[in-house]
């Protein structure tokens, strides 16, 4: 009789591994570009930013399932902009309870001073990839993604 045996696949062949390292390595760079371009915010107020443009008026609720934050996380992050006036919050005339946010003139301005910036960044990862490949990482990121639901 045979024994078989599972064995763990070592750390460093795991997919999940890689894609931590990815996003840290990302995350760096990206903290660093926009330093060196004196954004003014980190990646996460950033990204919050930018969703809040492209969704003017969402309520935090919307802001923070869209770019995959908790409640608290996004209320810091949104109180951190409005501070620095890219973003002002409103009470929403139909729900007292929560708030809509909208991009102020200077968010715009800033977004469009920095999205050539995120644009190139954003590029480095995926540099050299074909289209088809690119598109077969997306797609296998996706059925990951799917997976966890």
């Amino acid at each position: 009789m045979q024994e078989t045996r599972t064995q763990e696949q070592r750390l460093e062949q795991l997919p999940v591994f890689f894609m931590e390292q990815i996003v840290r390595r990302y995350r760096q760079m990206a903290t660093q570009e926009l330093k060196r371009h004196q954004a003014g915010v980190s990646v996460d107020q950033w990204v919050v930013l930018k969703q809040i443009s492209e969704n003017n008026g969402s309520s935090q609720v919307e802001i923070g399932s869209s770019t995959v934050k908790d409640a608290p996380t996004t209320t810091r992050i949104i109180d951190q902009l409005v501070n620095k006036n890219l973003v002002s919050k409103q009470l929403d005339p139909e729900d007292r309870r929560r708030y809509m946010v909208f991009v102020t003139e200077k968010g715009r301005q800033l977004i469009e001073r920095l999205i050539p910036v995120v644009q190139e960044y954003r590029q480095i990862p995926v540099q050299g990839f074909s289209a088809a490949e690119h598109k077969q990482l997306v797609g296998l990121l996706q059925r990951m993604l799917k997976n966890l639901e």
